[in-house]
C-alpha cells in the first residue's frame, strides 16, 4: 500500500516539474517573440540612439528676392570647426594654437577639448581666412562641416521687411520669422558612433546626411523703389532732426507693397549690433494718432452718407471753438468755408462740426469699414489692430477729435490700405509683400493673387474725395510743398500731438507729422505715406513730410516711366538703376539732346545741360557757369545725371551726377 501511494506522489511530481518547466519555456519563447517582432523597432532605435551620437546641421535656407529677382536674403557656404576631444592628446597645446586664430579665450576652446562628448563644435560658421590657417596646421582630432550662413548683400535695404535669421538657421524677425517654415528647409544629420561601453568609435570620416534647401520667396518690393524711399526718408528724417522715420509705397489696385521703410534702421548682417529700438518696425507694430490725415475718412463717410456736400459752407468760429469744456483750435483764424476748403486748409473746427452731423454711430461704422481697429493681414509678424473705443464711450469732445485724428490709434500700414481704397475707386484691397513660393528648382509651390476685401464707397465718393484732395496740394493749400510739375496729386496733411507720457496730457512740443499722397490723381498708379516722429522745429506735416513725398516720388515716377496725359510736361523714364557696391542707385537715363523751353514773351528759360561723356572737371565749370548746384558720385567721366538734360534748372535742387571710369 505504501509503495503505491509514493509511486503515485512521485508521478505527481514529476507532472508538476514537467508543467513547470512547460510553462517557463512558453514563458520564454512568449518573450523571445515579443522582442524579437512585436518591440522589434522600438528596441532597434533604442540601440541605435545608445551606439550612436546625432548632431543636427541645419539646411540652406531659400533665397528671398525682391519683384525684379534680385537677391535681397541668401545664404553662403563656409566652414565650422569641430572637434573630437578622445582623439587629442595635447588638448592644452591645441587650445593655445586655436584660440587667437578663432579669436576667443584660450579657457574657452580647452573646455571644449576636454568634454567627455565624442563630438563638440568649436565654432559656428567661421571665415575663410580662419578655416585656412587651421586647415594649414593639420591637426588631429580636428575637422571642417561645411554650414550656410544668412547673407543680406543689400546690408541696410529693406532689412524691416526682409528681418534676420539666426546662427541657428532660424528666422528671428520679418519674413524671415513669418515664412521660416517655407524657408529652412529639412535639416541634415552628422553621426558619431559609440561602443556598449559608451566609447567612442572614431572613423576617418564624420558620416553625414546632407539637408535639403529651403523654397525661396519672391517679394513684391521693388529694390530701387525702396532704395529712393530710403534715401528721401534719410533725408528728410536728417534735416527735421526727427527721432524716427516710416514711408510705404502701395499699388493700390493690387495691395502690393513696393517699398516699406522704417527709421531707425540696421544692417541684419550684425542685428546683435542694435537695439530693439532699431529693430521693431514701426510701420507694422506701432500705433500713433494720425491727425489731419483721417479727415480723409471723415470727408468719405459724410460724402457717401450724402449728408454733405463739397460746397456746403460751416462756420469755423475764427479758429477757436468752445466744446463741452474743451476748446479746439485751428491753426489760421477762418470765418466761412466751404467743406472742400476745409480739407484745403485742413480746418479741425470744420471737421468737428461735420462730424456732428454725422453722428457717432455712423462715423464709427465707416471708421471699421476703413479697416481701424483690425489688423490688415499682411504678412509680418506682430501686427497691431490700434485702438479705437467703441462709440457709446465717444463724448461730444470725442467725437470731434477723432473727426480730426485725436483719440483714437492706428498703425501706418493701415492709414495707407485705407487710403489706398480711395485710390482704387473705393475697392480696399488687402496689402502683402509675398508674390511667391518658388522651389530651388524653379517649380511654382504658391503663388499670392491680389486679395480684394471690400468695397467701402462708391466709385463716385472717391472721385469727390479724389477731387477734394487734389486742392490739398495746389497753390495755398497744406500739401503744396509735394507737388510735382506735371502731375496731379490727391493727398493729405497732418500734424498730430503726442501724449507726454509723464503728463498724460497732450504735449506742445512731440507730435507726428505726416503726409500721403496717391498720383497721377486721375489714373493712380501708386499711394505713399510718409511719417516723420518728432521732428523738431517747424512741425507741420506740409513743411516736413511733404518734401519727402515729392523726392521719393519724383525719382519713383522717373524709374517706373509713369508720364501725365498730354498737355502736362512730359517726363523721361531712365533705364533701371543698378545698385553699386556703395549703395547708390546708378541712373543711365538715355542721351537726350541738349534743350531750351521758351516762354510766350520768347524769353529762354535755363536748362539742365547734358553732361554725359564730361570729365568731372569740365562738369564743374559748367555748372557754376550757370549757377547749378550739384552732388557727385563715382570717378572718371559722367555717365548718368538726375535730372536728365532738358529739364528746367530749379536752384533750389542739386543736380546729380554720376561718374565711371572709361574701361
Amino acid at each position: 500500500m505504501k509503495k503505491s501511494s509514493s509511486k503515485k506522489w512521485l508521478q505527481a511530481r514529476i507532472a508538476l516539474i514537467l508543467i513547470f518547466f512547460t510553462l517557463l519555456f512558453g514563458v520564454i519563447i512568449g518573450r523571445a517573440y515579443q522582442l524579437q517582432v512585436i518591440d522589434r523597432e522600438m528596441l532597434t532605435n533604442l540601440m541605435v540612439q545608445q551606439y550612436l551620437k546625432y548632431v543636427d546641421i541645419p539646411a540652406k535656407r531659400g533665397t528671398i528676392y525682391d519683384r525684379k529677382k534680385e537677391e535681397l536674403a541668401l545664404s553662403i557656404e563656409v566652414d565650422s570647426l569641430y572637434a573630437r576631444p578622445g582623439k587629442i592628446h595635447d588638448k592644452k597645446g591645441l587650445a593655445k594654437k586655436l584660440s587667437p586664430i578663432l579669436q576667443v579665450g584660450y579657457r574657452f576652446v580647452l573646455d571644449k577639448l576636454t568634454s567627455d562628448r565624442p563630438f563638440v563644435w568649436l565654432m559656428r560658421r567661421i571665415s575663410p581666412a580662419q578655416s585656412q590657417k587651421i586647415e594649414d596646421l593639420q591637426l588631429e582630432g580636428i575637422g571642417f562641416i561645411e554650414e550656410s550662413k544668412r547673407f543680406y548683400p543689400n546690408k541696410e535695404l529693406a532689412s524691416h521687411v526682409v528681418g534676420f535669421a539666426g546662427i541657428d538657421s532660424k528666422g528671428l524677425e520679418g519674413l524671415e520669422l513669418a515664412y521660416d517654415e517655407y524657408l529652412r528647409g529639412k535639416p541634415g544629420t552628422i553621426l558619431v558612433e559609440r561602443d556598449a561601453l559608451g566609447r567612442n568609435i572614431y572613423q576617418h570620416n564624420i558620416k553625414q546626411i546632407h539637408a535639403t534647401k529651403g523654397h525661396n520667396l519672391q517679394l513684391t518690393i521693388d529694390n530701387t523703389v525702396q532704395y529712393f524711399v530710403e534715401k528721401a526718408l534719410d533725408d528728410g528724417v536728417t534735416k527735421s532732426k526727427a527721432q524716427a522715420g516710416i514711408a510705404i509705397v502701395m499699388v493700390p489696385q493690387t495691395g502690393e507693397i513696393l517699398a516699406l521703410a522704417v527709421r531707425p534702421t540696421f544692417n541684419p548682417n550684425n542685428f546683435w549690433d542694435f537695439t530693439p529700438s532699431h529693430l521693431r518696425n514701426r510701420a507694422v507694430t506701432d500705433a500713433y494718432e494720425p491727425g489731419s490725415t483721417f479727415k480723409v475718412f471723415l470727408a468719405s463717410s459724410v460724402l457717401e452718407e450724402g449728408i454733405t456736400k463739397p460746397h456746403d459752407i460751416f462756420f469755423c468760429e475764427n479758429g477757436s471753438y468752445p466744446l463741452d469744456g474743451r476748446v479746439i483750435h485751428d491753426v489760421h483764424e477762418y470765418a466761412w468755408l466751404s467743406f472742400k476748403n476745409i480739407i484745403k486748409h485742413s480746418s479741425n473746427i470744420g471737421a468737428c462740426k461735420i462730424a456732428e452731423n454725422l453722428g457717432r454711430e455712423k462715423f464709427y461704422s465707416y471708421i471699421r469699414k476703413f479697416g481701424f481697429g483690425s489688423k490688415t493681414g499682411i504678412e509680418l509678424p506682430g501686427e497691431t489692430s490700434g485702438l479705437l473705443k467703441l462709440p457709446y464711450r465717444w463724448s461730444r469732445v470725442d467725437l470731434g477729435n477723432i473727426s480730426f485724428g485725436q483719440g483714437l490709434s492706428i498703425s501706418p500700414i493701415q492709414l495707407i490700405t485705407a487710403f489706398s481704397a480711395i485710390a482704387n475707386d473705393g475697392v480696399m484691397m488687402k496689402p502683402h509683400l509675398v508674390k511667391a513660393i518658388v522651389n530651388d528648382q524653379g517649380k511654382m509651390i504658391e503663388e499670392f493673387q491680389p486679395e480684394e476685401r471690400e468695397k467701402i464707397v462708391s466709385q463716385r465718393t472717391a472721385r469727390q474725395v479724389t477731387s477734394m484732395l487734389e486742392t490739398v496740394v495746389e497753390k495755398g493749400g497744406t500739401g503744396e510743398n509735394a507737388s510735382i510739375k506735371g502731375f496731379s496729386i490727391a493727398g493729405k496733411t497732418g500734424t498730430a500731438q503726442k501724449v507726454d507720457r509723464n503728463t498724460k496730457q497732450y504735449s506742445q512740443h512731440k507730435v507726428s507729422s505726416s503726409f500721403m499722397g496717391f498720383l497721377p490723381a486721375d489714373d493712380p498708379q501708386l499711394a505713399l505715406l510718409i511719417i516723420v516722429d518728432e521732428p523738431r522745429g517747424v512741425t507741420y506735416g506740409g513743411v516736413v513730410a511733404a518734401p519727402i513725398f515729392k523726392e521719393a516720388a519724383h525719382h519713383i515716377l522717373r524709374y517706373l516711366n509713369i508720364t501725365p496725359k498730354k498737355g502736362s510736361m512730359t517726363m523721361v523714364k531712365s533705364t533701371t538703376p543698378r545698385r553699386t557696391s556703395n549703395d547708390r542707385a546708378v541712373i543711365n537715363p538715355a542721351h537726350f539732346k541738349q534743350a531750351t523751353l521758351t516762354s510766350k514773351k520768347n524769353t529762354t528759360v535755363p536748362t539742365i545741360p547734358d553732361f554725359s561723356g564730361l570729365s568731372m572737371r569740365d562738369v564743374l565749370t559748367r555748372a557754376a557757369q550757370l549757377d547749378l548746384s550739384v552732388e557727385i558720385s563715382g570717378s572718371g567721366t559722367a555717365i548718368a545725371q538726375d535730372p536728365p538734360p532738358g529739364d528746367p534748372i530749379d536752384y533750389g535742387r542739386k543736380c546729380w551726377i554720376r561718374f565711371q571710369p572709361l574701361s
